[in-house]
């Protein structure tokens, strides 16, 4: 069907690479009371979306990832990432042979991983017996999402920006795989902007 509405009234896709946005929230409090360094709020944002136009309607999806900004200290390294994939559906604002800016609103779902791994070195059988830490903390619940796009076309090239929001209500931690309780509360929004790199086309309006 969404190739079908494609061919019809045109349609496009791209890549997005940008800086993204997005705190820890209560679990970073967690990890400083434990010693472990908290990773950093920003980083490089990537990930791609694709629509089809129907008149002045902008149906389709996507999804994208932020490395989140890592931390070290003497005895430990961090690292955390941003992820998500969402049904988008938006109306467009302007529409010209060239130019195309539309806002959009979507649903999805979204998540958040926490690594946390021990420099530690020693002998092979005292590391075996008393092995580093290694924890992988994971977050992921029901995501909205909001975004403004200017496109611009030269021909079948799109290029452009993408500005956009996202709140994510987490479900619960996971430690290592293994369901926890007692734990902190994921609900936080995650902003960007973004440059945005494809292909497609559309008719003017």
């Amino acid at each position: 069907m969404l190739t079908m509405i494609t061919a019809a009234a045109g349609g496009f896709g791209y890549w997005m690479v940008g800086y993204g946005y997005g705190e820890l929230g209560d679990v970073a409090s967690y990890l400083k009371d434990a010693s472990y360094p908290v990773p950093g709020n920003g980083g490089i944002l990537s990930g791609g979306e694709g629509y089809a136009l129907l008149g002045n309607l902008v149906i389709g999806g996507g999804g994208f990832g932020i490395s989140l900004q890592s931390a070290t200290s003497p005895q430990y390294n961090s690292s955390a990432s941003i992820g998500a994939g969402y049904f988008s559906f938006g109306y467009t604002l302007f529409n010209s042979t060239n130019l195309l800016v539309f806002p959009s609103l979507g649903i999805g779902g979204g998540g958040i991983t926490v690594r946390i791994r021990e420099a530690k070195g020693g002998s092979f059988s005292d590391l075996l017996q008393n092995p580093p830490v290694n924890l992988t903390l994971e977050s992921d619940g029901f995501l909205l999402k909001g975004g403004l796009t200017f496109a611009y076309r030269y021909a079948f090239f799109v290029v452009g920006l993408n500005f956009g929001a996202a709140y994510t209500l987490g479900s619960g931690w996971q430690v290592n795989g293994n369901t926890s309780t007692g734990y902190p509360t994921y609900r936080q929004p995650t902003f960007w902007g973004t440059l945005v790199i494809g292909g497609g086309g559309w008719g003017s309006k």
